[in-house]
């Protein structure tokens, strides 16, 4: 049987993967949102639009930090699994780990 190490290595790394991406997605929401919202303002959009679409944009400005909590936190967790699982160093899992920490860190600073 396979060794449940490796199965908590790749659901661990499927977390981290899946909250990066959701970051990433909430921040590019907000940008296109804010385009909708000057392409309303250039179109001389009713006040009721306007106030919607900045309710939207709020919306979506309030997800960030909550991904970015969750995803610092569980970027911590598989940090820190990698580190005590050394001996799984020369698995194709370890390795993926390894690649989407680094990812994940790049998408923390931004």
């Amino acid at each position: 049987m396979a060794d449940p190490r490796i199965r908590q290595l790749v659901i661990k790394t499927g977390v981290v993967k899946r909250l990066a991406k959701e970051k990433s997605v909430y921040e590019k929401e907000v940008l296109t949102e804010k385009a909708r919202m000057e392409k309303f303002r250039g179109e001389g959009a009713d006040d009721h639009v306007l106030r919607k679409q900045e309710e939207v944009i709020a919306e979506c400005e309030m997800m960030i930090p909550d991904s970015k909590r969750r995803l610092q936190k569980e970027f911590e967790v598989l940090k820190k699994y990698l580190d005590d699982e050394q001996d799984l160093k020369e698995k194709e899992e370890y390795t993926k780990a390894a690649d989407v920490l680094a990812e994940a860190k790049t998408v923390l600073e931004t």
